[in-house]
């Protein structure tokens, strides 16, 4: 008794000091501005308020769930800022509840630990990761393993199995890494649902059928509003096409998939290979799991902050559970548990709320495009074209409820060497628009994707370089005058000019 007093006070403080570290985290960075991805995805669903569709009219390279999920994000929570950041709390409550879930059979506080811990992460990621699509993917994993757990303990049911392969089919349809893992989880709880005396066909057929709807919704979707066969024609050239650019070396991706958490993951493979114990089966399919969210983030390539966090809740949840059962073993795997959770709750916790009470909310880029484009005697309303991608210039459109000349919200392919057949179609397609179009203003940044930051990009093509030179004027060259700190490091704002149509200027 006396020993699982001491255990569980020793849980109950360092579940305290996540808390609280999580409180203020979640306080600090309250009113954070939208910005980054999630003010294009904003202004992909603004568009289509505004009677355009996706790959029919607006050229992206996210899959459909992306949208679909945005949308419905935005119907509920609502469109502004703050609604973004109770929508990103709402999804890091839903997972927390969801590790809670999961490791309650072994031990809720490893539950605790993982769940509030990578809201910790999350944050400490900064201001551009809210809502991202990889933190829905992660949410969305960790609430099917729950439902896939609770399907192999009463495998009868295959409204349950069927459950799980809805929640992992969800993020296939907004991502498609997690399908060969859906596939290798219903077969290993079918071959459960075997071991006592159920049909396997039955089991599988019911997952199978959850992982295959929300694609097929997505794509009747895109077939009722006439978009699907340039859906298709994107799956075929722009989306691989972006998927090559802006790799990182495969030695840069491995050691920054899992560095936030790298020392913890030193000490619990050290714990693990010491203990010396077999897995269970719900072990193995997380790690399974892992191993997959590790291979996803390899295969995209780009080494973004996001990418990583399917991996970093699954092997966290791994972790808590594992360094939490260790706090009751033998007194050397103990004392291991103990400085491990010590070091992560109170030195990695308290850094990590402390980084977000460091960032600074001010947009000075947007602010500044804001006051310019106002101070023209136009409506903005479809005649301001960005030359942008997220540098802000979007973002801006979206703060202002403007509606863009065209339907091209990214420059990234624009200045891409042109002898390839991708970069020559969105070009082609781009003139065709933009000239029809006949934007009054244009807005060049100079963030350019996969380059050096400057208007240098423009000379890539010379066409357009050429007709803004003939027909328009440059109003205006905007250069920052101190960093925005949004994330780990300071960094000064993307630069921006703005070209008035000759004619209107006259």
């Amino acid at each position: 008794m006396k020993r699982f007093l001491t255990v569980s006070a020793y849980q109950a403080c360092l579940g305290a000091v996540l808390i609280i570290c999580a409180i203020a985290s979640v306080l600090w960075s309250w009113h954070w501005p939208l910005v980054g991805d999630a003010s294009l995805m904003h202004y992909v669903v603004f568009l289509m308020h505004h009677g355009s569709i996706p790959y029919r009219n607006i050229v992206d390279v996210n899959l459909p769930g992306s949208y679909l999920a945005e949308a419905a994000a935005m119907r509920i929570f609502g469109w502004g800022s703050l609604a973004w950041r109770i929508y990103d709390l709402v999804l890091l409550l839903i997972g927390i509840g969801a590790c809670v879930q999961i490791a309650k059979r072994k031990s809720i506080f490893g539950g605790i630990f993982a769940g509030i811990f990578f809201l910790l992460l999350h944050v400490q990621d900064g201001l551009a990761q809210l809502g991202q699509r990889d933190l829905l993917i992660a949410v969305l994993l960790v609430c099917s393993y729950v439902v896939l757990y609770y399907a192999q303990e009463r495998p009868r049911s295959g409204l349950v199995i069927f459950l799980y392969g809805l929640l992992v089919g969800a993020t296939v349809m907004i991502k498609p890494f997690f399908l060969p893992l859906a596939l290798i989880l219903i077969l290993l709880s079918a071959k459960r649902a075997r071991e006592r005396g159920l049909s396997t066909g039955y089991h599988i057929s019911f997952g199978f059928f959850g992982l295959i709807l929300p694609s097929s919704l997505a794509i009747f979707w895109l077939w009722s509003h006439g978009a699907l066969s340039a859906f298709f024609d994107a799956l075929r050239t722009l989306i691989p096409f972006h998927a090559s650019l802006g790799h990182k070396t495969f030695a840069y991706l491995l050691t920054h998939s899992t560095a936030p958490i790298m020392p913890l993951c030193i000490l619990w493979i050290a714990l693990w290979i010491w203990r010396r114990r077999p897995l269970d089966l719900e072990q193995i399919e997380l790690l399974i799991g892992a191993a997959v969210a590790l291979l996803a983030y390899v295969l995209q390539g780009k080494g973004y902050p996001y990418h990583r966090y399917p991996l970093l809740m699954l092997l966290l949840l791994l972790m808590g559970m594992d360094f939490a059962e260790g706090l009751t073993q033998r007194r050397w795997i103990k004392g291991f548990s103990v400085l491990a959770l010590a070091y992560a709750c109170f030195f990695m916790a308290p850094r990590a709320a402390w980084m977000a009470q460091s960032f600074q909310a001010a947009t000075p880029f947007e602010d500044a495009l804001a006051q310019k484009l106002q101070e023209q005697k136009i409506n903005l309303s479809g005649n301001v074209q960005c030359l942008d991608t997220f540098g802000g210039c979007i973002n801006t459109l979206y703060n202002l409820r403007v509606v863009q000349a065209t339907d091209f919200l990214y420059d990234c392919y624009l200045f891409e060497p042109d002898n390839n057949k991708a970069v020559e179609r969105y070009r082609a397609a781009f003139w065709k628009a933009y000239q029809q179009a006949h934007p009054e203003i244009v807005v060049l940044t100079s963030q350019y994707c996969f380059g050096p930051d400057n208007f240098k990009k423009l000379d890539a093509w010379p066409q357009l370089r050429d007709d803004l030179s003939h027909s328009y004027t440059q109003l205006t060259e905007w250069h920052p005058t101190q960093p925005q700190h949004w994330w780990a490091r300071r960094e000064m704002p993307s630069q921006f000019r703005i070209y008035i149509r000759k004619q209107s200027s006259n």
